[in-house]
């Protein structure tokens, strides 16, 4: 049993107002096992490691997605504390009364509650194929970040989206996150050229904003730098291309810009925790 200590409260994360919270963890060792009063949707966006739930250890990789009812006590570890093996998890956090008031509406699916309190199982595993999960808890954390004008009734969308995906066991886009209409002009020219230098001066240009300023708002939009949100969707398009086209590794590594393989192999290996070879053979 899980030590009172070691209890999250959902208060900590939100208001009475609006009881819902998305973040973007880098996960450690220093969290301990843990239980919470909340209900937790975790999906792990990079890297691999562990996801210990009760007395069982999962080992996960990108597109692993984990429904965590209150009381079940759970943790993620990544492979090592070395910066190698990180480790990256999206988390949607609300409170089960926010499922009720969702039960209400029209179309809402039938008996989806049960897999949130624990009725069908301390945990439930699915497995995001083909990134389309992943696009959507980017969305997520992006409007949960920016807090825009009308976020809260965007994120309630989403989050229906989420649990009509979980409901049809299904998954089939990539991530492209929306956030600041401001950041558009970027994510779109971002998309458009992955396999050409995307340089820092040149989108904040976009905008036009100061480099420095475009830094902080592309990471408050995103959770990520420039250079890590580039590598992310040219590691996203690389997949794309090795499960939907015949190209070779290096085919495909020169159409998202990188001309390096041993650079592409490792970073792709951090990204996904798998070889460009096993990636595509896991996911046949």
């Amino acid at each position: 049993m899980v030590s009172e200590n070691f209890r999250l409260t959902g208060s900590f994360y939100w208001t009475t107002e609006f009881p819902l919270c998305i973040t973007r963890e880098r996960e450690y060792f220093t969290l301990p096992l843990h239980a919470h009063d909340f209900i937790e949707i975790n999906y792990v966006a990079e890297g691999r490691g562990f996801h210990y739930i009760g007395d069982k250890r999962f080992e996960v990789s990108r597109g692993d997605l984990f429904i965590i009812p209150i009381g079940t006590p759970h943790v993620f570890r990544p492979t090592s504390p070395q910066s190698k093996d990180e480790l990256i998890v999206y988390n949607c956090l609300f409170n089960p009364d926010l499922l009720e008031r969702l039960d209400t509406l029209p179309g809402y699916p039938a008996g989806i509650a049960k897999i949130f309190t624990g009725e069908h199982g301390l945990y439930h595993h699915y497995n995001d194929h083909n990134d389309e999960i992943r696009q959507l808890m980017g969305k997520l954390f992006s409007e949960y970040a920016l807090q825009l004008p009308g976020f809260q009734a965007a994120l309630i969308g989403m989050l229906l989206q989420l649990i009509t995906i979980l409901d049809r066991h299904c998954s089939h886009l990539e991530p492209f996150p929306t956030a600041s209409p401001q950041l558009a002009a970027v994510f779109k020219h971002i998309a458009l050229h992955l396999h050409e230098p995307l340089a820092l001066r040149a989108l904040a240009g976009l905008l036009p904003v100061s480099t420095s300023h475009f830094q902080r708002l592309f990471k408050h939009a995103t959770g990520q730098s420039l250079t890590e949100y580039i590598q992310n969707q040219r590691i996203a398009k690389s997949c794309e291309l090795l499960l939907r086209t015949s190209l070779s590794v290096r085919e495909i590594a020169a159409a998202v810009g990188y001309k390096d393989m041993k650079f592409f192999h490792a970073l792709f290996k951090k990204k996904t925790g798998l070889t460009p070879y096993r990636f595509k053979q896991n996911k046949q």
